[in-house]
């Protein structure tokens, strides 16, 4: 369909968050218990154009990174399996190859954030970044505040994943 469009009409102050939960997807990962700790929150800018998000992780597996972050097109089901999220938020159909270039944000995937504003490296992150392409508004194939986000290894297997709601 084409790239991706900047969204300009997102609602004042629409905010939502995605917060993971206390007990990973794949207990392999995790034979002690507990998961990656952190969240994603979202907030639409006051003009209108773009979603200002805050990423903040910790805990993350000491090897097979960089790691990678994603909106989801389906939320988490209720028994907690991320791959029930289906693939990446991408409502103009670009698909998953060739890779993202961040330098071109638009011909990505809307829901590639990683690919947009960077992989994650290390077992702590925090960063904040304004996304153009992701929306707020309901009814719109961008929206994202009913769907997931999914944190993966860099050989894109699911680490785990949350659900955003309204704040």
């Amino acid at each position: 369909l084409g790239n991706a469009t900047a969204i300009v009409d997102n609602p004042n102050g629409a905010q939502y968050i995605a917060q993971l939960p206390s007990n990973a997807f794949d207990t392999d990962l995790f034979p002690s218990g507990g998961n990656v700790q952190g969240a994603i929150q979202a907030v639409s800018m006051p003009s209108g154009q773009g979603v200002m998000f805050h990423v903040e992780f910790s805990g993350l597996p000491a090897s097979g990174g960089p790691f990678l972050y994603h909106i989801h097109d389906q939320p988490v089901p209720a028994d907690g399996n991320c791959t029930g999220t289906l693939a990446h938020l991408d409502p103009y159909q670009r698909g998953e190859e060739p890779a993202c270039d961040a330098s071109l944000p638009e011909t990505c995937q809307v829901g590639d954030l990683s690919g947009k504003h960077g992989s994650i490296n290390g077992t702590d992150f925090s960063t904040t970044f304004t996304d153009e392409f992701a929306s707020t508004l309901t009814g719109i194939g961008a929206f994202f505040g009913n769907r997931s986000f999914v944190l993966h290894f860099a050989n894109t297997t699911r680490i785990t994943c949350a659900n955003f709601t309204a704040v």
